[in-house]
C-alpha cells in the first residue's frame, strides 16, 4: 500500500549519541546524561500546511441523520486543522453525477480559516439533502468537481492575463500563470477527499482509472499530495449500509483511511481522518530492538504551546520553561503521553515502532524522543 500521508510528513529521524544530554538549552543550563547503553531515537513531527478538502457526500433518500450527524461533529475534525495552523480550504459536492455534476454545494461554498462560524458553516453546507440520483457514484462526483474547478481556475488565469497592461506586459502573463490564490484546488496545496456514503460506488471506470486520475491532478511526481478517505459501509458493521469496497480499495491506494457510516458519534472517525489530512505521523520506528520493558517516551514542546494542545499528557514538565532567559519558542515543556488506551502509546513489536492512538498523537513541530535500552541490555 503506497502511503501518501508518510511522503507528505516524513519523520527527520536523528539517532542521538550515547550519552549526549537531552535537555541542554543553554550553555549555562545544567544538562542530563544517559546511563550506559541507552539510546535515544529523536523525530519531529511535521504536517502540511495547506490542504484542501473535498466532501463527496451520499445525497440519496437514507443519508439525512447521517448528514445530520457529520455536521454536529466536524469540530473533532477541524479542531486538529487549527491545532496544526493548517491553511485550509473545505468544500462540499454530491454523488449525484447527473443533477450536480461535481458541483460545489452551500454558501459559502468554499470554507476557509477567515469563515465565520466554520463549524456552524459546514454543517449547513454537509446538509445537501435527499433527493439525489439512487446511482451513486462518488469517485466520478469527485472528478467531476475537481474539473470544473480546474476549469474556474483556468477562467481565472485568462481574466487575470487580458486585465494586463500593454506596459510590463510579459512581467504581468509571467504572474498570472503563477497565481496560487485560487478559491479552491490551489496548485500548493494538498489535496484529501472524503466519500461519505451508504452505499457501494457505481462510477463506471474501474478504481484503477480513478487512482491515475486522483493521483495526477496536481502533475506528474506530485502523487503523494493526494489523498482519498472514507466513512462507508463496511463489512458486518450491523447497519443498513453496503460495504464500500471500492472506496476502501482507493483509499489503501493512496493511503487514505475509512471509517463506518454505521457510527452514532462520528466524532472518533473524523479526528482520525483529520491526523490522516494534515499529515501528523502516529507511528515512529525504533532503530533498533529494544527491550520492551524499557521504552520511555517524551514529547517536547515550545513554552510557549496551549494548555489545550497538552491536555493528554500525564506528566508535563515544565521545568526548563521556569528558567531566567529562556525563550517561548524554545522546547522546554517535556509531556509524558499515556501508555495505552484510547489516547495513549503503545509498542508494536511486528513493524518495530512506537504507535500513538487518538489525542495522544503529537502535535505540529513537536520533537518525539524514544529513550530504551537495546533487546537483551538494560537494569
Amino acid at each position: 500500500m503506497k502511503t501518501a500521508m508518510a511522503d507528505r510528513a516524513p519523520s527527520n529521524a536523528v539517532l542521538l549519541v550515547l550519552g549526549a544530554g537531552l535537555w541542554a538549552c543553554g550553555p549555562d543550563r545544567l544538562v542530563a546524561t544517559l546511563p550506559p547503553d541507552v539510546r535515544v531515537d529523536a523525530y519531529t513531527q511535521q504536517a502540511a500546511s495547506k490542504i484542501d478538502v473535498l466532501w463527496v457526500v451520499d445525497n440519496s433518500g437514507s443519508m439525512a441523520p447521517r448528514q445530520e450527524s457529520l455536521g454536529r461533529n466536524f469540530s473533532a475534525f477541524i479542531d486538529t486543522f487549527t491545532r496544526s495552523s493548517v491553511d485550509y480550504r473545505v468544500a462540499v459536492t454530491t454523488t449525484d453525477i447527473f443533477k450536480d455534476k461535481g458541483a460545489l454545494k452551500g454558501n459559502p461554498r468554499v470554507i476557509t480559516p477567515q469563515t465565520p462560524n466554520v463549524a456552524t458553516a459546514f454543517a449547513n453546507n454537509i446538509k445537501v439533502g435527499i433527493q439525489g440520483s439512487p446511482f451513486e457514484a462518488g469517485l466520478e462526483g469527485g472528478r467531476l468537481a475537481i474539473e470544473a474547478q480546474k476549469a474556474a481556475n483556468a477562467q481565472t488565469i485568462e481574466q487575470c492575463k487580458r486585465a494586463c497592461p500593454t506596459q510590463n506586459r510579459s512581467a504581468c502573463l509571467a504572474q498570472c500563470d503563477a497565481k496560487k490564490d485560487f478559491a479552491f484546488l490551489r496548485p500548493d496545496a494538498y489535496l484529501y477527499l472524503v466519500f461519505v456514503t451508504d452505499e457501494e460506488d457505481e462510477s463506471r471506470e474501474d478504481v484503477r482509472f480513478y487512482y491515475r486520475y486522483y493521483e495526477t491532478v496536481k502533475g506528474i511526481g506530485n502523487d503523494g499530495m493526494v489523498t482519498t478517505a472514507a466513512i462507508m459501509g463496511l463489512a458486518g458493521n450491523g447497519c443498513n449500509a453496503t460495504p464500500g469496497l471500492r472506496y476502501k480499495e482507493l483509499s489503501d491506494l493512496t493511503g487514505g483511511e475509512v471509517g463506518s457510516i454505521c457510527d452514532t458519534n462520528f466524532s472518533t472517525t473524523l479526528k482520525k481522518l483529520a491526523t490522516n489530512a494534515v499529515g501528523l505521523k502516529r507511528k515512529f520506528a525504533l532503530q533498533e530492538k529494544p527491550n520492551v520493558m524499557t521504552i520511555e517516551v517524551r514529547v517536547k514542546y515550545p513554552c510557549n504551546t496551549p494548555d489545550a494542545n497538552l491536555s493528554k499528557c500525564v506528566r508535563l514538565d515544565r521545568a526548563a520553561c521556569m528558567e531566567p532567559g529562556i525563550s517561548p519558542s524554545e522546547y522546554g515543556l517535556v509531556c509524558t503521553p499515556p501508555f495505552k488506551g484510547t489516547d495513549g502509546w503503545d509498542y508494536e513489536p511486528g513493524q518495530n515502532l512506537v504507535f500513538f492512538a487518538g489525542d495522544s498523537v503529537p502535535g505540529l513541530n513537536a520533537q518525539v524522543e524514544l529513550q530504551y535500552f537495546e533487546e537483551g541490555k538494560g537494569p
